[in-house]
């Protein structure tokens, strides 16, 4: 990566931490990521929500691209296969007014993002409580009890980047399956929603280990993993500068890594 590549590191130093964010019954656990002397104050920040099964430190190095850029991130530990939809989109939300009351951040500047399904849940979660700018789905699935696609999503205010996997759905029907892929998403967005489809990727290569124990399920693409992470981590990250930072707009992908559409009305 060259110098100034935004999937590369910024600036700012980042300091992290895992902290509880209290909620009435339980409490939360998140990775919070800071940058030593953010650039603007009150900082913009952003909600990252894994997917289902996946721990935190899976997306190290988005939070950390983002924090050392001046944002505020907030990473949502592991959660059981029983946390429902719509409970991982409260959490967002409960993470989000954390992040406003306790870190001081600007709460007109708060982007979401998420994994299969945290992209899911990062939309409902925009669309059912607002309060959110700007929202990244990275391949989003939306596979459950609670479709967003035939919901929420028709009613979505924020601007939304939809990143997605061209061959994820050859892999287990519990990979974001044809039938509920961010393709299904992309069908019914908003006007203005970009489609970033990622070449030959699969469903989880752009997560920093695609290859730990257990993920072989879902692992059906012949791209490079590493240059997959670092084509979805520029365009998120490009994204949210764009939208909470006053940033360039996100230029098209011309690569061979990737394909970008934009949804018409």
């Amino acid at each position: 990566m060259s110098n100034g590549d935004l999937a590369g590191p910024g600036q700012q130093r980042v300091h992290a931490a895992r902290l509880e964010v209290p909620i009435q019954d339980e409490s939360l656990e998140v990775v919070l990521y800071k940058p030593k002397s953010p650039p603007q104050t009150p900082a913009p920040a952003i909600v990252f929500l894994p997917g289902r099964m996946a721990t935190d430190d899976q997306y190290e190095s988005y939070a950390r691209a983002l924090a050392s850029r001046g944002f505020v991130v907030a990473v949502r530990s592991w959660y059981s296969l029983f946390r429902s939809d719509l409970e991982l989109a409260h959490d967002a939300k409960i993470i989000a007014d954390w992040l406003i009351k306790d870190q001081g951040v600007d709460s007109r500047k708060i982007g979401i993002a998420g994994h299969s399904m945290g992209g899911k849940n990062a939309i409902m979660a925009a669309a059912k409580y607002g309060g959110f700018a700007s929202v990244v789905a990275i391949d989003p699935d939306d596979n459950g009890n609670v479709s967003v696609v035939h919901g929420l999503l028709a009613s979505l205010k924020a601007p939304l980047l939809l990143i997605g996997a061209e061959v994820g759905w050859r892999a287990s029907s519990v990979c974001a399956p044809l039938a509920t892929n961010y393709l299904r998403f992309f069908e019914q967005a908003p006007a203005g929603t970009i489609e970033l489809e990622l070449k030959a990727a699969d469903h989880v290569q752009m997560l920093d280990q695609p290859d730990r124990f257990g993920y072989g399920i879902c692992r059906s693409g012949t791209a490079d993993s590493r240059q997959v992470r670092i084509t979805a981590r520029r365009a998120t990250v490009g994204f949210f500068v764009q939208h909470l930072q006053g940033g360039p707009v996100l230029p098209k992908a011309t690569s061979v890594h990737a394909r970008f559409r934009v949804a018409k009305a």
